[in-house]
């Protein structure tokens, strides 16, 4: 009896198994792009039965009345000697929004940024940052939001965030992209000089209760 002829034509396992990746990698993506582009709530508190649903934008307080101390803060910072200052979020955003160059406003684009937002809690420190996304005239309201806390690398400290949230998209459990969108976010504001080796003086960094210890021995 002869054996019926195989079809040469059909795909292999390998290309199945390429198929089956490739549709996988596009679900992925497709999922993480409808999830970032979600609306959260902003609140400037958390609601006693924070909806399960709903991915919630807590701002930090800018009041530049409460905020004013900053510059002599600075001033205690840059200066050399021992030194023990401490942050309010009101005195970091009050330093923030006072900082901005008028080009930090005009970055048209895919992605426009808005203001950056500091915020103390909960042991961390919360970096928001609203922005506009539009696309061939879709316009589209995004929020990225990073909490972490700080770090020794080397011989000096830095920001590590251990969330990152891109509208309703948790990045931080995609590593390369949450990487990506922390690292960016992070160049998105760049210090002075003065500041930078003020920051490289510093023997220890903290968050203690709802303030930023920057320590100087």
């Amino acid at each position: 009896m002869s054996k019926a002829p195989q079809n040469s034509n059909g795909p292999s396992l390998f290309e199945v198994t390429l198929g089956a990746l490739l549709s996988l990698t596009l679900g992925v993506v497709l999922a993480a792009g409808y999830l970032a582009a979600q609306p959260v709530e902003t609140v400037r508190s958390m609601p006693r039965e924070p909806n399960p649903d709903k991915v919630y934008y807590v701002t930090g307080s800018a009041r530049s009345s409460l905020g004013k101390g900053w510059l002599r803060k600075k001033q205690m910072l840059v200066e050399p000697g021992a030194a023990s200052i401490e942050l309010s979020e009101d005195e970091l955003n009050t330093w923030l929004n006072s900082s901005k160059t008028k080009s930090d406003d005009e970055e048209g684009g895919l992605i426009t940024p808005q203001t950056m937002n500091f915020r103390i809690a909960d042991g961390q420190l919360q970096v928001g940052l609203p922005c506009s996304i539009s696309v061939a005239g879709y316009n589209q309201s995004l929020v990225i939001q990073t909490r972490g806390t700080f770090v020794a690398k080397g011989d000096r400290f830095a920001y590590s965030p251990n969330e990152v949230m891109v509208g309703q998209l948790a990045a931080h459990r995609l590593p390369i992209l949450g990487g990506i969108v922390a690292g960016r976010l992070a160049a998105m504001h760049e210090a002075p000089e003065d500041l930078v080796e003020a920051w490289q003086s510093l023997s220890d960094v903290n968050i203690s209760g709802n303030r930023l210890n920057l320590v100087r021995n």
